[in-house]
């Protein structure tokens, strides 16, 4: 599902900001009807106006049944749509190849991956060097996309995996780290990795780094040399 870069108006003053669709994150949820499985395309983000008004906005979009599209919902906090963005289905040609076939000869495929995709290639990649691993509901999974597990000596491991499929010029952020380092302190899980088609702002950098290697980052270039190794 795609949707259009749109505007919103801060409440507070009045001022638009344009929101660029790429800038997005994206969860799914599912539920079954008559007609089959309905998906929940539902796109969302957050910044803070100029006049310090926190703003929020969420398009939700409903693919019913699967491949057609079917409605909409846009909703916001501190801030209302300009328009409604546009919404259309994207229907991407099944790869001759397999997902992590494709992105090993042509790395730029990644970025036509939806999330749950990405989660799932990633998935594989690191299965290839022996860990379990489960990809969590698709749904606002609270910090950690996958669960994997390693055995050594009769030991079993679990690391978190947290997914960012972003655009290549879009870094992932210090916020990413904390969310993920508060996950695994709740949790009580030792390891944790963030994975991403793009790479890290240096504050995300710094962060991990104080964390004593419990949390590992790995930017598109280092994700393409873990799959040379496999």
């Amino acid at each position: 599902m795609l949707i259009s870069d749109f505007e919103v108006v801060c409440n507070e003053c009045g001022r638009r900001k344009e929101i660029v669709s790429d800038s997005l994150d994206v969860d799914y949820a599912y539920s079954e009807r008559s007609m089959g499985t309905e998906v929940q395309h539902i796109f969302y983000g957050e910044t803070e106006c100029r006049c310090g008004n926190f703003l929020s906005y969420t398009i939700t979009a409903v693919e019913y049944p699967v491949g057609a599209y079917d409605f909409s919902v846009c909703e916001s906090e501190g801030c209302r749509f300009v328009e409604e963005p546009g919404v259309e289905m994207d229907y991407l040609p099944e790869p001759v190849l397999s997902v992590y076939e494709e992105i090993y000869q042509n790395p730029d495929y990644i970025y036509s991956l939806a999330s749950w995709e990405f989660e799932e290639f990633v998935a594989e990649v690191f299965e290839r060097f022996g860990f379990h691993s489960v990809v969590t509901k698709k749904t606002h999974d609270g910090g950690r996309d996958i669960i994997a597990t390693f055995e050594v000596g009769g030991v079993l491991y679990t690391t978190y995996f947290e997914c960012k499929k972003y655009a290549k010029d879009r870094p992932v952020g210090v916020h990413v780290v904390r969310e993920l380092y508060a996950v695994m302190e709740r949790e009580r899980v030792n390891k944790g990795v963030i994975v991403t088609s793009s790479y890290f702002t240096a504050g995300a950098i710094e962060e991990a780094a104080m964390f004593n290697g419990r949390i590992d980052l790995i930017d598109f270039q280092k994700l393409q040399d873990v799959m040379r190794k496999s």
